[in-house]
């Protein structure tokens, strides 16, 4: 016969503290997984989201903040997800890059764009960019990495995530002007 095992109360206090903090950031972190991983991947991440950063919860510093914190984890989780997805095809391939395409005429489109249009409509319109070009974009705009952490989160050079980030933005814009009334 197995003896059950008894949870002490500061265990507990410790879930439903945990559960709080999460469920109030929920949304916050279904969001970046559907940016991440698509609307279809995202529903599953966010329960992986979830259990990921309950057992590391005791990795967590109260003194900065919990969304941070957990979207933080969510992101982690997510290029995890996509690393094993695309172990079979690489995110970026080198005949892709073209020297032309290294710079870019005029303002950022990603910044003009999120001035110019609502918000709703540049979030839809990066979720369509394909995988390639939306990591990088959401990694540097949302999770405000720069160009050598995306760099080495991406397995690609600096100069691979500048093109990247050109491409993603020439499509974006594009389909921004398509989408324009």
């Amino acid at each position: 016969m197995v003896a059950e095992r008894t949870v002490p109360e500061h265990e507990i206090r410790e879930a439903d503290r945990f559960d709080q903090l999460f469920r109030a950031h929920e949304t916050q972190v279904a969001g970046r997984c559907r940016r991440l991983l698509g609307p279809e991947a995202a529903r599953d991440a966010v329960q992986d989201v979830f259990l990921r950063a309950r057992r590391s919860f005791e990795s967590y510093d109260p003194d900065r903040p919990f969304a941070a914190w957990v979207l933080t984890v969510a992101s982690h989780h997510c290029i995890d997800q996509l690393r094993r997805l695309s172990r079979e095809t690489q995110i970026f391939e080198a005949r892709d890059l073209d020297a032309g395409d290294l710079m870019e005429p005029g303002p950022t489109p990603l910044r003009h764009a999120l001035l110019a249009e609502r918000r709703g409509r540049v979030l839809d319109a990066i979720d369509h960019l394909p995988l390639r070009y939306r990591l990088p974009l959401v990694l540097r705009y949302f999770e405000e990495l720069d160009y050598d952490a995306i760099a080495d989160t991406l397995d690609v050079t600096r100069g691979q995530v500048g093109t990247l980030l050109f491409r993603a933005k020439r499509r974006l814009r594009v389909r921004l002007v398509e989408e324009s009334p």
